[in-house]
């Protein structure tokens, strides 16, 4: 991971449950500073510490992410990485979606990535390095019934990469994505039975469903100076579901 002591802290916006959670735990396991953001922070606003901060705030909340955004360099010097894993998962059949559906899911899973980027990128371009990380899925690129509303924003979220990526990379800020496969975590959780969330194992070449872990590592990568060449790209991590 990037020494960020005295070059500043790692964002990581739902990072109160899953894979948010994951990712913030392995950054302070390895001393890099983090500012937690979630709507709803759980048992981590109880643990503010010299190299954590919590903020609850809802990442459609363009002003609230600003005020994060500064209070964070001002604390830690500077903002050095972002791992975006605030989103929502509500599936629905296609002609039942509704326009409230859809713009939770955008608002959510699109929008407040953006918001979110364009609180920190003026703090990355102040330091002329930064890495980031969003996370889209792996229903971006496949289908299944009910994942409408939900596919479409994390393809946006795809598409937002590869252009922020362009966009910074002479800057030495890189942007990158994880596309999760169905992981044991409480987003599918809390819309399937226990029961089919774990049958998804069947179908899968590893024989198993990820984890939170499987996909904080990736995140971890593409944050660290081990992937200082890698851009613009999207790691599926699935278990080899879906390769292509």
């Amino acid at each position: 991971m990037t020494d960020t002591n005295g070059q500043g802290a790692v964002v990581v916006t739902g990072a109160g449950s899953g894979i948010g959670r994951e990712i913030t735990r392995l950054l302070l396991e390895q001393g890099i500073p983090v500012s937690a953001w979630d709507i709803n922070p759980g048992d981590l606003m109880g643990h503010n510490s010299a190299k954590l901060m919590v903020r609850s705030l809802d990442t459609r909340d363009k002003a609230a992410l600003q005020k994060a955004a500064d209070e964070t360099a001002e604390r830690f010097g500077s903002i050095a990485g972002a791992a975006t894993c605030a989103g929502i998962f509500r599936p629905k059949p296609f002609l039942e979606v509704t326009q409230q559906d859809w713009d939770d899911h955008f608002g959510i899973n699109l929008r407040g990535v953006l918001f979110t980027c364009q609180a920190i990128l003026p703090h990355m371009r102040a330091k002329k390095k930064g890495s980031i990380v969003l996370f889209s899925s792996t229903l971006a690129r496949t289908a299944k019934p009910t994942t409408a509303h939900y596919a479409a924003s994390k393809g946006g979220v795809l598409g937002l990469m590869r252009v922020m990526s362009l966009e910074t990379a002479k800057e030495g800020i890189r942007v990158n994505a994880v596309s999760p496969g169905i992981a044991d975590t409480p987003m599918p959780n809390a819309v399937m039975s226990r029961e089919i969330v774990l049958s998804r194992a069947e179908g899968n070449p590893m024989g198993r469903i990820g984890t939170a872990n499987d996909m904080a590592q990736a995140a971890i990568f593409l944050l660290s100076d081990d992937a200082s060449y890698v851009t613009g790209q999207a790691i599926r991590v699935n278990g080899g579901q879906d390769p292509f």
